[in-house]
């Protein structure tokens, strides 16, 4: 919950570094899980530096060959999306299409990294590689936000028309996007994506105040995460204990 000012001022300092990158950062889009992210980027790690475009190029075969270990591809992958090489991509982004079921996030990773080391590569410029839970579009990033109603109850047909209606104003005014609202017994979720250096506190707390006009039915606190989409159970237990767990802070994964 956005409610603990340590929260507030971490976030605060977040956004002050995007709107310090400008146009020099990349979002990976699909939402990838981050204990995946973090493998990913630890096996990165360990290769960076070391590999030639003529030695991955040798091993592109093995990548489409159904005999050869997934663990052998894993390493095939992160070799190949270290190497800012235009054919090294187009074989990337094929495997990409339709990849061994066990490496798909694993390749979406890959072909994103790659895409990005190539593009910084091209244009002399280097790139940041901002990664979440949710992924994003273009600039923006994919959140999940949970509103608490005041009363332990389902809203009533009003109150969720209100709430559609002043949240849809409300992400408009900050050229953001409602993908997914769902109405439950004690809360709404809503999945969003907004752009990079907004300041989600002051959006929803806005869109909140003004559903709140209309008889004050849901509370000031709320929950929002770019890690993943909370289970019914998870977002009960914040509400109970009146904590967010760890799963819920508004915390990014670091960027490389």
């Amino acid at each position: 919950m956005l409610t603990n000012m340590n929260n507030e001022n971490v976030y605060r300092k977040i956004q002050e570094f995007f709107g310090s990158l400008q146009e020099n950062f990349s979002v990976l889009e699909e939402p990838v899980d981050v204990d995946v992210q973090i493998k990913y980027f630890e096996a990165s790690g360990k290769v960076r530096g070391t590999i030639n475009a003529g030695d991955v190029l040798e091993k592109k075969e093995q990548l489409f060959d159904t005999s050869v270990a997934v663990e052998d591809k894993r390493n095939i992958l992160v070799e190949m999306a270290g190497v800012p090489d235009t054919e090294v991509y187009r074989i990337l982004e094929a495997y990409a299409k339709n990849p061994d079921e066990e490496l798909v996030s694993w390749s979406k990773m890959a072909l994103q990294e790659n895409r990005l080391l190539l593009e910084s590569h091209l244009l002399e410029r280097r790139q940041v590689f901002v990664s979440t839970g949710l992924g994003g579009k273009g600039h923006k990033l994919r959140y999940f936000v949970v509103l608490i109603n005041n009363e332990q109850k389902e809203l009533e047909p009003f109150q969720q028309k209100i709430v559609r209606e002043e949240m849809e104003y409300s992400l408009h005014k900050y050229d953001s996007e409602l993908e997914k609202l769902d109405f439950k017994e004690e809360f709404t979720t809503l999945r969003v994506v907004i752009p990079i250096n907004s300041d989600l506190t002051k959006l929803f707390r806005e869109g909140i105040d003004e559903c709140n006009q209309f008889g004050n039915f849901l509370s000031s606190d709320f929950i929002v995460t770019n890690m993943k989409e909370l289970s019914d159970k998870e977002i009960k237990e914040a509400i109970s204990d009146n904590s967010t767990p760890d799963v819920v802070d508004d915390d990014f994964p670091p960027v490389d």
